[in-house]
């Protein structure tokens, strides 16, 4: 069972939803001679003769995602970023995003090692000359992703039932987000939202156009700031040219940034119009990014009621 640390019905309704949706569907165990090929993420054709029974994960977003499919007890390692559900505080570790412990990996001998966007070929190469199949999955730009790895995951684990429940489940909601944003208040113009990705002296950064977080943000019925950029970059006087209606900021950021000048210049700053949101609903791509949504919706309709 996950658990999860919140005080918010909604949240808790909606996360235990996914997570019922497997609750009686998980496979049967493998059969001898099983055997799946699959093209991954960087269009290597990959075959397994056996679904994998030692699996390490180096993606928060396919950590999750195993969970979900009830393949944690195939988990023997997982990167330090990998904090979600609970449970990954007592597994393996075996490195960050940007140095892997490549002897460890090797020394525990998995089956399969999966990972996302971030991992050098030259590492990859060197597991694989370790005897290690690597699957990519590469993190999507677009919630249309978390389809695809699930699917993909899937078959992988030998959990194909457990899966096309939860792709059918997260494609309605998504085609429910695209045919019902901006939500019942259509007659208005959508509310500007600001995420705060970064601030401070090291510069100011926000989601951009072709951004998951950008979708996040319109399919909870707002506008972000950023979808008119293609960086991760805004200045500071665009900030303040859009003065947006909403802001979110990460729970922990938050105290920091409405204290810090020239933000609390902010007219969302000044109204209390600055909302924390936990990281790992919005900054990876997950199935928690459903979460994210829901959230915003619900601080939009403080403002558009």
């Amino acid at each position: 069972m996950l658990l999860i640390k919140t005080n918010h019905p909604l949240r808790v309704l909606v996360y235990f939803y996914f997570i019922s949706l497997c609750g009686a569907c998980l496979s049967p165990k493998d059969r001898a001679g099983t055997f799946l090929c699959l093209t991954d993420s960087y269009q290597r054709e990959i075959k397994l003769d056996k679904s994998p029974e030692k699996i390490i994960s180096l993606s928060p977003g396919i950590t999750e995602m195993l969970f979900l499919l009830h393949a944690e007890e195939k988990l023997i390692g997982i990167s330090d970023y990998c904090n979600f559900p609970e449970e990954t505080q007592y597994m393996n570790r075996v490195g960050g995003l940007q140095n892997i412990n490549i002897e460890k990996i090797i020394s525990l001998q998995p089956d399969v090692v999966l990972i996302g966007s971030i991992i050098t070929k030259k590492e990859v190469e060197k597991l694989e000359k370790s005897g290690i199949v690597v699957i990519a999955l590469k993190q999507e730009e677009k919630l249309e992703g978390i389809l695809d790895a699930l699917k993909t995951l899937g078959q992988i684990v030998n959990n194909n039932t457990c899966a096309d429940s939860l792709v059918q489940y997260y494609g309605e909601k998504l085609e429910e987000y695209k045919n019902h944003h901006p939500p019942p208040t259509a007659h208005l113009s959508p509310p500007t939202v600001y995420y705060a990705v970064g601030f401070g002296a090291a510069g100011d950064f926000t989601a951009p156009a072709n951004s998951h977080i950008n979708e996040i943000i319109q399919y909870a019925g707002g506008k972000n700031i950023g979808d008119t950029l293609s960086t991760w970059n805004i200045s500071r006087e665009y900030l303040f040219t859009q003065n947006p209606d909403i802001i979110f900021i990460r729970t922990e950021e938050l105290p920091y940034f409405v204290k810090t000048y020239p933000y609390y210049l902010l007219d969302a700053v000044k109204e209390n119009r600055v909302y924390p949101i936990e990281s790992g609903w919005i900054d990876i791509v997950s199935p928690r990014n459903f979460l994210a949504i829901e959230e915003i919706r619900e601080q939009i309709k403080t403002v558009r009621p």
